[in-house]
Order: C-alpha cells, then structure tokens, then sequence
C-alpha cells in the first residue's frame, strides 16, 4: 500500500473546507496526504462522494442519496458551505493523480452495482490514479477479488458498539478473522482505532495483510496508533500539533 504514512479522512477538511468535498481533496494535493473518500449511489446510478446514506447531518435534507438523481443532489450544500455534493469523477478530476484515494465502498446497493461501476470509472481514468478500496462488507471486497484482483482492498473492521442492533451484529459477524480471510481475502485490515488489539494486528500478519487504524483525531491518538501501524488514517489536521511532515 504505497499511501504514505498518514491518509486524510475524507479530504482534510477543516473550518469553512467540508468533509468529502472538492476543497478538502485539493487540500490534501496540496499537503501531500493520500485521502480516504466514500462513494454511494445516486437514484439513477451515478457515484458520489457522500459518508451518510441519509442527507440530514451534512446538508439538512430529509432523504437518503440514493431518494435523488444527481442534478437533484446538486440543490443542496455541505455543512454551511457553498460545495455541492461532488461525483467521484470530478474528484478524480481535482487532484489529478497527484495523491492516492483509498476509496470506501458503502453499503446501500445490491453488491457489484457499485463496485462495476468504480473499477469502470477508475480504469477509464486519463491519469495514473493510485487507488485501492474498502469496505465493512466482505463480500463487496469480495467482489474485486474475484473481478478485479488487480486492485488492493482493504476490509473495514470495527466491534464498538453503540447499540445492539442488526448493523452493529452484522458488523462484529464480519470482524471475524475468518470471515474476511475465507470471504474478502483484503490485502490491509482497516480496524476502528476505538478497539484496536495486538490480537488482530497479528491476525492481519497471518495472511500478509496491511494493519490500517482509523480515525486518529488528536496528538494521543496519533501517538497510540504509531504502536501498532504505520498507516494511519486521521482527521482534525488544524488541531493537531503532532508532526506529520514525515509522510514516507
């Protein structure tokens, strides 16, 4: 996984710069960081970069993506910016190929609609765009592994819970390490930092796998992963005092 040490959780947004937008993909360009992004489906099939299924916490709409065609997303702002939602492929366009994406795929379409649609676009990209993806769903890593070997995947894992529901059970299913090493196969374990353990670090070693932690928000936080990984995935940038000028 060439990304560097340190991989920008959703852009590196800031004050006035939102989350998955334009601005906070430059940003990272600009600062050297590979970027983590999250694509869904749009009502009629086009890939945008958006964290939430629902429009409520980001823009202040009732609905989810997928309720929306594109042109009708583009009605609505993040946070209290002037960004529209953007399509991947304008993203791709933004930074050029000047830093690798490490893009999540989300939940919310049946597996391989979304999944085609990415290697697609990827593959027709004009730049030589670093990219590998993830997901908590092991069978959408699945799906490259079969259909796409060629590109690195990473399996989200996390058991934090915050209530006991079918998302959080099917999460904790698919935190198994013989689910993702029978199903997915990933090349790197992306495990919540919330609940990191030298059990699963070494779990990710039996298979040669990548030990990625996420989300590192404070100085502690940095500090703690650089135990376990040297890949880390991190937010809060203007907040930080930690040094992260040493990218290699």
């Amino acid at each position: 996984m060439e990304f560097g040490k340190y991989i920008a959780h959703r852009g590196l947004y800031g004050k006035n710069i939102p989350e998955n937008s334009i601005p906070a993909f430059v940003r990272a360009a600009e600062k050297g960081f590979a970027a983590e992004l999250d694509v869904r489906l749009s009502k009629d099939g086009k890939i945008v970069v958006f964290h939430d299924s629902d429009l409520m916490r980001m823009c202040g709409v009732e609905g989810r993506i997928s309720d929306f065609t594109y042109r009708q997303l583009t009605a609505f702002r993040l946070g209290n910016s002037n960004e529209r939602i953007p399509l991947l492929k304008d993203v791709l366009k933004a930074v050029n190929g000047r830093i690798p994406l490490l893009i999540e795929i989300k939940d919310g379409s049946p597996v391989g609609s979304l999944e085609k649609r990415v290697y697609k676009l990827m593959r027709s990209c004009k730049t030589d765009q670093s990219y590998a993806i993830e997901s908590f769903n092991p069978f959408s890593v699945m799906w490259f592994r079969i259909y796409a070997p060629e590109v690195r995947r990473g399996q989200l894992i996390s058991v934090r819970r915050n209530k006991t529901d079918l998302k959080y059970i099917a999460r904790r299913i698919c935190a198994l390490s013989i689910v993702w090493k029978l199903i997915s196969s990933p090349d790197f374990i992306a495990d919540d930092l919330r609940c990191v353990s030298v059990k699963k670090m070494l779990a990710a070693s039996d298979i040669n796998a990548k030990y990625v932690l996420w989300t590192a928000r404070s100085d502690a936080d940095i500090k703690m992963s650089s135990y376990f990984t040297d890949k880390i995935i991190f937010e809060n940038y203007d907040g930080l005092s930690y040094d992260l000028s040493d990218n290699r």
